[in-house]
């Protein structure tokens, strides 16, 4: 297959265009600790809609929105605010990780009536809509996984090779991408349709090259964001990754999902950041276009496309 599955239907890979490959535009986390908290409120429709609309002035074609259902996600939104934009959006089933939504008892359900869940989210629709989710959406715990995160991702796997969906992952702390890797494995998945999202919260090189070795891509998505390392080190692993023969499994993008990353809430650096600071600084710093054509380009295309089902 040659299409990547949106809010508003399929489109042909072509285009896709500029592609943020883990972000949020709409949120409302149901309560759990310190989470349920305003910051992590993104609920007001016209701020999305001008959030998409601005990305789009900046050349943005994409977003792969990464709100599960219990993270607040809104599938009706999101298909208005896409037709309002002109913005690509695909839409995630899946959970986060268990401290973020997951049933305490879902390990009751078992592997097939989860995955029977992700298939309806794909293939029928999303929340009693008809709009469909584009991608699954998997995550663990702060070095450990949990049983419950262990049999999601296994649910995953047996729905993306009935389907044909692809898999991107959550990382707590840019841990355990490793293992989930692992888990995926054992259950038969092409790991070349697998993406580990946060692994620049742990800049370690050998981890990062590790997983890549496997064929998984991975996405840098900390750009912008000082508190956690500055982005002299994400720098330098790209550098040397893409020196290591990598280029073709690497994302960026900012996995903005606070009202204080958004510049439409009164905050930043917001989605710009990237093509007007981040990429500038690549190029000085010795990157190629072609470079920053794989990172927001091609390897989206290629991680986030619909293949043939497997089983």
């Amino acid at each position: 297959m040659t299409v990547f599955r949106t809010i508003l239907g399929d489109v042909d890979i072509a285009d896709m265009g500029y592609t943020m490959a883990h972000e949020h535009i709409f949120t409302h986390p149901q309560g759990h600790g310190s989470k349920n908290e305003d910051d992590h409120l993104l609920n007001d429709f016209d701020k999305g809609v001008q959030m998409l609309k601005e990305y789009k002035e900046i050349g943005g074609g994409t977003i792969v929105e990464a709100t599960p259902k219990t993270w607040g996600r809104k599938p009706q939104a999101m298909v208005d605010a896409s037709k309002a934009s002109g913005v690509h959006v695909m839409a995630c089933t899946g959970y986060i990780c268990q401290e973020h939504g997951m049933e305490a008892n879902i390990t009751d359900r078992g592997v097939d009536n989860i995955a029977e869940e992700f298939i309806k989210d794909l293939t029928v629709g999303m929340d009693d809509t008809d709009a469909k989710a584009g991608w699954i959406k998997v995550g663990t715990a702060y070095l450990h996984v949990t049983p419950g995160e262990d049999m999601v991702i296994r649910a995953a796997v047996h729905a993306a090779q009935q389907t044909g969906a692809p898999i991107s992952t959550h990382t707590t702390g840019g841990t355990m991408g490793i293992e989930q890797l692992e888990i995926a494995a054992s259950e038969g998945f092409d790991l070349t349709r697998m993406t580990i999202a946060h692994v620049d919260r742990n800049p370690d090189l050998w981890y990062h090259r590790k997983m890549l070795e496997t064929g998984a891509s991975l996405i840098y998505d900390g750009p912008g964001k000082a508190k956690y390392y500055p982005d002299s080190i994400r720098v330098d692993l790209l550098r040397q990754l893409i020196k290591d023969g990598f280029e073709d499994q690497l994302m960026i993008c900012n996995d903005m999902g606070r009202r204080s990353h958004h510049t439409v809430y009164g905050f930043g650096p917001g989605w710009q950041w990237i093509k007007q600071r981040f990429i500038p600084r690549l190029l000085e710093e010795g990157f190629t276009e072609e470079h920053i054509h794989k990172f927001m380009y091609e390897n989206p295309a290629k991680q986030y496309h619909w293949a043939e089902p497997t089983a």
